[in-house]
């Protein structure tokens, strides 16, 4: 009798060691041929596998397709045990090539011997230890469920990415997920590879009325899995990167309404669940004519970062801000820093509210410091733009790549002929102002205009094209920086845009005696959000607000000398005045 409890202890203890063997992972379709696939067991680390099989159960007629014994085999110090295709890496426990079939199949621990399954033996639950039934997108096979004991046919195809996924028991051992491969790894080892970081908005156009704007996030680890993508408005493309395909690339969501939020949303299943708020922005004109740009930012801040200013084409060498000033006889004093153009492929844009008639005219002071890399002998290259391309500024070396002179000419076209006799030379300050007008398509440039010009009427332009197809509206100036070739190194400053030529060429002297003719601000500070303006005139006064940054915030037209700033919050301000062709600036305290 002693004997009898003896035997009936160690099949008691033999069952209970069984039973903590479980069939962990099983990846049966993957990519190519299948020559990665594997069925992953485990339990209590280095345990003995001696008196279990495994054994594969075919669909299709619900038998027995091969047997893998596991004796003399025991699970490694982790409590692993592969059965695979040789070539895995880390290798394999016992090999078994191209064996595991895609489904509607079974895999069954038996405690048993490979001779207790021949092939085409009957699924049975007799010394089953553990089972799982799957299949890629297969119906249900009733019969393997039932004589396993099993519930649930669990699906490797559940987030359309068999390929890449595996099935995997869960942390509390009751279900299996679909899920990126743990081979050889605790199943929550699994982290989604896939990654969303930076983000985009950028307006599709600027009016007063709702726009639209298009969205974007960079992504990279794709390419792993199968993913879909959504956005809660708009329109998700895909070109410039699909993460289901792409290591990186970024995902585009055009067509989004101004003021809607969109959330950009990247899921494959459990394992990966993604998404990225994009905040809507603004796509109202910040910047209402006429319009100062002194570039007071930080010195070797990317222009295209700084407000009212977008990078809109090009990637490369971004147009830097630089500390000093260009100057020009009487022109008014120049304030903030300056900026530095250079070859680099990237444009930047400021764009302003739309003038849909008349003339819109801009000036600034450029100084060409060198002219060596120019290798384009034909035209140069343009670097200002005025509207959409309709106005276009070329500098072009007079001689050869290593001259000291240029010529400049202006063209609505991508292509220069016409140069300005006068010459200029490099390291000296150039005034330019540049013109488009809308209702004609006429285009002007004038070069180094005489003193006595500036804050008066526009004197007979230098250079003139005309546009065959005149553009109905001007809203942004551009600059540019083509490729080294036909860039020359420029530094570039005082840009003023507006609708007339007394908007951008302030007078200094005009300037002075405007200032002298008991020109009053009270109160400076305001405390009531009202100061009244006043000078000697009768004449309307414009006045433009601007922040320390330089953003345009209010813009009016005066004709009872006040002026209602109780939407602008605390701070320092500038005041630009301007009454009888005549401008000024002031400072402004709000408390």
């Amino acid at each position: 009798m002693k004997k009898l409890y003896f035997l009936l202890f160690t099949v008691l203890i033999s069952t209970i060691s069984f039973g903590q063997v479980v069939i962990n992972e099983i990846d049966a379709d993957t990519p190519g041929t299948d020559m990665a696939e594997f069925i992953e067991l485990k339990g209590t680390p280095n345990a003995s596998l001696d008196g279990l099989v495994v054994v594969l159960f075919n669909g299709s007629n619900d038998t027995s397709y091969a047997a893998f014994d596991l004796d003399g085999m025991s699970l490694d110090s982790n409590g692993f045990f592969i059965l695979g295709n040789t070539g895995l890496s880390p290798d394999v426990d016992l090999g078994a090539s191209n064996s595991l079939q895609n489904g509607a199949d079974a895999v069954a621990v038996y405690t048993a011997n490979d001779s207790d399954f021949p092939n085409g033996t009957g699924v049975t639950s007799v010394g089953l230890v553990d089972a799982i039934v799957y299949g890629t997108s297969d119906a249900d096979d009733t019969e393997l469920l039932s004589g396993l004991g099993e519930t649930v046919q669990y699906d490797e195809s559940l987030n359309s990415a068999n390929d890449t996924e595996s099935l995997q028991l869960n942390a509390a051992g009751t279900a299996y997920e679909t899920k990126a491969p743990t081979y050889r790894l605790e199943n929550n080892a699994a982290v989604c590879e896939l990654s969303l970081t930076t983000t985009t908005a950028i307006c599709d156009d600027f009016t007063v009325n709702t726009d639209t704007y298009t969205a974007t996030v960079d992504f990279s680890g794709g390419g792993t899995s199968s993913y879909t993508v959504t956005a809660s408005s708009g329109t998700v493309d895909l070109t410039n990167g699909d993460p289901s395909t792409d290591a990186s690339g970024t995902i585009t969501v055009t067509g989004v309404t101004e003021g809607v939020n969109v959330v950009i949303t990247v899921i494959n299943g459990t394992l990966c669940n993604l998404d990225s708020t994009i905040t809507a922005p603004v796509c109202e004109p910040a910047i209402t004519l006429p319009h100062y740009e002194g570039f007071n930012y930080t010195v070797g801040a990317d222009l295209g970062d700084q407000p009212n200013w977008s990078n809109f084409s090009g990637s490369d060498n971004p147009i830097d801000v630089i500390s000093g000033n260009l100057n020009y006889p009487n022109l008014e004093n120049p304030t903030g820093n300056s900026i530095h153009l250079e070859g680099g492929f990237i444009d930047s844009e400021l764009v302003f509210e739309p003038a849909t008639s008349g003339e819109v005219f801009a000036s600034f002071i450029i100084n060409v410091r060198d002219l060596s890399n120019i290798t384009d002998l034909t035209d140069g290259g343009y670097f200002a733009v005025l509207g959409n391309f309709d106005a276009r500024l070329w500098v072009h070396p007079d001689t050869d790549p290593v001259g000291t002179t240029y010529d400049i000419a202006i063209t609505n076209s991508g292509s220069a002929s016409s140069f300005s006799t006068q010459k200029f030379n490099i390291n000296e300050n150039v005034f330019i102002v540049m013109s488009y007008n809308i209702s004609t398509g006429g285009i002007s440039a004038w070069v180094n205009p005489d003193s006595n010009d500036l804050g008066g009427t526009a004197p007979t332009a230098l250079l003139t094209d005309t546009d065959s197809s005149p553009s109905s509206l001007i809203d942004k100036f551009v600059l540019r920086q083509d490729s080294t070739g036909e860039t020359p190194s420029i530094d570039f400053d005082e840009l003023r845009i507006g609708t007339s030529w007394a908007d951008v060429t302030p007078n200094l002297l005009s300037t002075s005696l405007f200032e002298a003719n008991n020109f009053n601000i009270y109160p400076n500070p305001v405390t009531n959000g009202i100061v009244n303006i006043s000078s000697n005139s009768n004449e309307a006064i414009k006045v433009a607000v601007y922040d320390i940054l330089g953003k345009q915030v209010l813009n009016n037209t005066l004709t009872n000398n006040t002026l209602n700033v109780s939407s602008l919050n605390s701070g320092v301000y500038i005041l630009r005045l301007s009454q009888n062709n005549n401008t000024t600036s002031k400072k402004l305290i709000i408390k």
